[in-house]
């Protein structure tokens, strides 16, 4: 049975590869369906299926029979469908967002139907009645994946937040979340009759895990793409399919090697560690830099050769690098500075025509006045760029300027020129433009159109500079003398001379300086 992203229901004969049932069941997309066999109290089976028009559609598997066949297909002719399956629509159970995921309980006895939707929730149905048992919440992200073990004491779900998470299906209670995917999960199956599973991600990673010690178990690493599907095989799990992106289909067989949970720790962090050792790079050169420090390294004549003797190579290893790491903040912050960018210029574009108008008619030239822009909040197009470099988070800065491609950094040099002969942004401009030469060194040494600029930008940094460090050196010497001279005053005591006048220091300031006065008298 397959369902189709146009919402259409496909019976397909694996014997012969024709399609011998079709029928629109959902006005969405069907993105999920699951299979309950017939028990012996059961004598049919059913199909549920979940779709993208909010609703959860369940359907009998019966024979097509029709009274009209004639005796030639009646007897088994070539383009005879009789005696096929087809579906027949029983009941509907509508939800309150897109179905992502469905699946059937493998109890018998009271079968439960699990929803998972869009709005990161799975609720857990009765499957006689659809009346509500419970809700699980806890993904971030949609569960994309969901089943149930055997005795149907725990469900598990894959979601696309890469999280795995165990429930408990007495009360709803969360046992555990484990990680270990690094993309979204696609594909969850218990193995029959235990509490563990596979699941299948779009890592290109298969994995088994332990749902009762919450550990993982295996990695299966085989394929070259994202993996879709898995199918278990009954008998205890021996054999386990995954399909692919890759368009591949792996069978992996059960082994009687016995497998150490510790020593799959130990090859998962080593596979780590090779990942990170195929970088090379600044590793390396860290690396180097610690030995040397600690007095473990030795030049030998090979490293003289290539660094060119006598142990000058060591001055060209790198010492720090930038603390940058990519985030969703950073990354929008280099879109609005491209973007500030290219207004910036589009505004350029729009003075200079307007002052190319202006000139051609002369009579109109005192009264004619452009308006400002409010694209840029008022601000000419420079001003505009020092803003949003400031609205930057000071840490997330050269992150952000990592993004820009060459043409948006050749521009952005430009408009810090023209913000440094203002003599505006003498600190953000000089950090950024040390950073975008430091890491566009090369592209920038073999542009001729860049010489020019850089030995103006060069110019007006040590000239702005100059004058920041003679400005804050004025200050803090002015801020020590205002000091010095608090300090003595505050160490200063008053002594009174006695030859002075006694003055009396209620002396015109009215009736209540008489009265004091005449108190004095009558003592």
């Amino acid at each position: 049975v397959v369902g189709t992203r146009e919402g259409y229901l496909i019976i397909v004969d694996i014997a012969s590869g024709d399609v011998v049932f079709t029928e629109r069941g959902h006005d969405g997309a069907i993105w999920s369906l699951d299979l309950k066999r017939a028990s012996k109290e059961e004598e049919t089976i059913s199909i549920v299926t979940g779709s993208a028009d909010k609703s959860v559609k369940f359907w009998d598997v019966e024979r097509q029979e029709d009274d009209n066949d004639s005796d030639e297909d009646i007897a088994g002719g070539e383009n005879s469908t009789t005696g096929h399956p087809m579906l027949v629509h029983v009941r509907t159970l509508q939800t309150k967002d897109d179905v992502i995921a469905v699946r059937y309980s493998h109890s018998h006895t009271n079968r439960l139907i699990f929803v998972s939707t869009l709005d990161c929730q799975i609720n857990v149905f009765f499957d006689d009645t659809l009346k509500f048992f419970l809700s699980l919440y806890g993904h971030s992200l949609p569960a994309l994946a969901i089943d149930s073990s055997d005795d149907d004491t725990i469900l598990a779900s894959g979601g696309a937040d890469k999280s795995i998470k165990i429930w408990g299906l007495d009360f709803g209670d969360t046992h555990r979340t484990m990680y270990g995917h690094g993309d979204s999960i696609t594909d969850l199956k218990f193995v029959e009759k235990t509490h563990n599973f596979f699941t299948a991600s779009k890592d290109s990673t298969v994995r088994y895990w332990d749902g009762d010690r919450f550990e993982q178990i295996l990695l299966l690493d085989g394929h070259s793409a994202e993996v879709n599907c898995l199918a278990i095989g009954r008998a205890g799990g021996a054999y386990v399919l995954s399909a692919g992106m890759d368009r591949q289909v792996r069978v992996w067989e059960r082994t009687k090697d016995m497998v150490f949970l510790e020593e799959e720790k130990e090859r998962a962090m080593e596979s780590i560690f090779e990942k990170v050792d195929d970088t090379k790079g600044d590793e390396e050169g860290t690396a180097q830099i610690m030995r040397r420090r600690q007095g473990e390294e030795d030049i030998d004549e090979d490293d003289m050769g290539e660094n060119g003797g006598g142990g000058l190579g060591n001055a060209n290893l790198p010492q720090s690098e930038a603390a940058v790491k990519k985030s969703v903040l950073s990354v929008a912050a280099g879109d609005r500075i491209m973007e500030a960018i290219e207004r910036a210029d589009q505004e350029m574009k729009e003075i200079a025509s307007f002052k190319r108008s202006s000139q051609h008619d002369k009579n109109n030239a005192n009264t004619m006045k452009r308006m400002a822009n409010p694209m840029l909040l008022g601000m000419e197009p420079p001003e505009y760029i020092l803003w949003v470099l400031r609205s930057v988070k000071s840490s997330e800065l050269e992150m952000s300027l990592l993004i820009l491609p060459l043409s948006h950094m050749e521009r952005l040099i430009y408009y810090m020129i023209v913000l440094l002969r203002n003599g505006k942004g003498v600190e953000i401009c000089a950090r950024a433009s040390v950073f975008l030469i430091k890491t566009h060194h090369y592209q920038v040494a073999g542009s001729k159109s860049m010489a020019i600029p850089l030995r103006e930008l060069r110019r007006l940094l040590k000239t702005r500079l100059v004058e920041a460090r003679d400005t804050i050196g004025y200050n803090l010497a002015s801020v020590r003398i205002i000091t010095k001279t608090a300090k003595d005053h505050k160490s200063r005591y008053y002594i009174p001379d006695p030859t002075d006048e006694v003055k009396d220091v209620w002396a015109g300031l009215g009736l209540g300086s008489e009265m004091a006065a005449n108190m004095q008298k009558r003592k």
